[in-house]
């Protein structure tokens, strides 16, 4: 799924503070992987998110789920 419909209910809208995401995903090899990622909202976290995908391999559907870790 992508990561604004995985981050639905857990991406909080900020003001001023970053959260702490840890998403994790399927690279284009077939094997789970997570990262965590800081932002402000979920329109920040899917730029970033969607930024990062060349580098962690993967495509910008392929998460899994989106937790808060801070």
């Amino acid at each position: 799924m992508n990561i604004r419909r995985a981050g639905r209910k857990v991406v909080k809208n900020l003001h001023k503070e970053y959260g702490i995401y840890r998403i994790g995903f399927v690279n284009i090899y077939g094997e789970e992987d997570e990262t965590e990622l800081d932002a402000m909202n979920i329109n920040d976290l899917e730029r970033l998110w969607l930024s990062l995908c060349p580098e962690f391999e993967c495509k910008g559907n392929s998460v899994c789920y989106v937790e808060r870790v801070g």
